[in-house]
Parts: C-alpha cells; structure tokens; sequence
C-alpha cells in the first residue's frame, strides 16, 4: 500500500499539472484560426516590406488605427526598416490564440511570431497580432525586437 502522505503529494502534483497544461491548451489555436489568419498577417507584412506604411496602416484593425496615428505609424516604420534594412528571410515560428489583450476589448486573437533576418539586423523577432474584427481577420499590431 501507498502511504498517505505520497498519495496526497501524487494528488497534488497531478492537480498542478492539470493547472498549467489546462490554460495552454486553450491558449493554443487550433490550425484552422491560424490558416485564416495568417493571410492578413502575410499581405500586411508584404506592404511592410514593400514600404507601403500608409498602406499598412489603412489595411489594419480599427483597434490599431485608435491607438496610433497614421503619421506615427509611418514615421516610426520608416526609421525600424532604415536601420534594418530590406528583408533577407522570414521564418513563422509559432502561434498563439488569446481572447484577451492588454488595454483591448474581448475578442479573438492570434499572435504570430516569425524570425527574421535583414540587410542590417539578423535574428529580428517580428510579432503580428491578428484579430478577428467582425468576420474578418486584421493585423492589431506588429513589433519588432532584436
């Protein structure tokens, strides 16, 4: 027989494990969401690289356009990209699916991560959230870190 006190540890730790596995699996998207996604990540990164600021800019999620201005968006891609320089590689690494957003309304979002290399800058961290606004998936933001 098992003593008592390592049946109540087993117990405990099997309750730990449900605790923390539980949240990422929801937390992971399921293929579909991301397949749907990804395009307006795609299209919004192509006129990024293609520096179509403005262009970016106006294809984006009405959450991104409340927080940043047209000007700021394109003043503040044109200064990135001309220390980067122009793309060289761009590499999706993961996904990530929340229903919540920092200083956001509920919703559906989807965190795409990609690795990427420039003229100026290698292994750049690039982060494309796409939210789900009405039946259409839109970029909600993008971020870059070296």
């Amino acid at each position: 027989m098992i003593p008592k006190q390592l049946r109540i540890h087993a117990v405990l730790i099997v309750a730990a494990l449900f605790m923390i596995l539980i949240p990422l699996y929801n937390q992971s998207p399921d293929s579909e969401k991301v397949e749907q996604a990804k395009p307006a990540a795609v299209e919004f990164l192509g006129l990024i690289d293609g520096a179509k600021y403005a262009e970016s800019w106006e294809s984006s999620a009405g959450l991104m356009r409340d927080k940043v201005t047209r000007n700021e968006w394109i003043d503040k891609l044109n200064k990135a990209r001309n220390l980067s320089g122009a793309l060289v590689q761009r590499v999706q690494k993961s996904a990530s699916y929340a229903t919540e957003a920092k200083d956001s309304p509920e919703g559906e979002y989807i965190m795409l991560i990609y690795e990427s290399d420039f003229q100026r800058a290698e292994d750049v961290s690039e982060y494309v959230t796409v939210m789900l606004e009405g039946d259409e998936w839109k970029v909600a933001g993008y971020f870059m870190q070296q």
